[in-house]
């Protein structure tokens, strides 16, 4: 589920201000930026079960199947309700991104976290990730699925930044292929 991880990152971040959609099948979501942050959140309904939606965000296998082509998935460690990934995000013929991240699994609370625990690039003028933490929370209400995505990022400032944050169409499209 984690085509978003640092593509997602890099691909949405900000808008120059909040902008709110609301798409095809209930599909919602809203960007908020400043010069070096972004949230995201987005919401759709779903016919999936629970069980299903939080084996999707958690699994290995599935992170690794939905990640984009330019970006590596492994796994580094696993344990009862928690792992730990590294993604690596290549991208023309000089650009890398190497993260790691943790995930853990609530299952009473039906909600996966993850959080950012370190991320190096190859090149100074692309900002760096200084902290993102997201969460996937799948509510019911009545007979309806809700799955609900919200992500807090906070980069440095450097001179690809603003170029990086304007650029929103692979998350979009990412969060439609769900």
């Amino acid at each position: 589920m984690d085509k978003m991880r640092l593509h997602l990152i890099l691909m949405i971040i900000l808008a120059s201000q909040t902008i709110l959609v609301f798409g095809q099948n209930d599909i919602r979501y809203s960007f908020t930026q400043t010069d070096s942050t972004l949230s995201f959140f987005g919401s759709f309904k779903t016919d999936a079960g629970t069980d299903c939606l939080l084996e999707i965000f958690y699994n290995y296998h599935h992170i690794k199947a939905l990640a984009p082509s330019t970006m590596e998935v492994q796994l580094i460690d696993q344990g009862e309700g928690w792992n730990r990934f590294r993604y690596i995000y290549r991208d023309f013929i000089f650009f890398e991104n190497v993260s790691v991240w943790n995930r853990k699994l609530d299952v009473e609370n039906l909600r996966v976290d993850v959080y950012l625990e370190s991320s190096v690039s190859n090149l100074a003028a692309v900002p760096k990730m200084i902290s993102s933490y997201c969460f996937f929370r799948i509510k019911k209400q009545g007979e309806e699925t809700i799955v609900e995505y919200h992500q807090q990022c906070q980069l440095t400032k450097a001179s690809l930044t603003n170029l990086l944050l304007r650029t929103t169409s692979d998350a979009l499209t990412f969060y439609y292929s769900l």
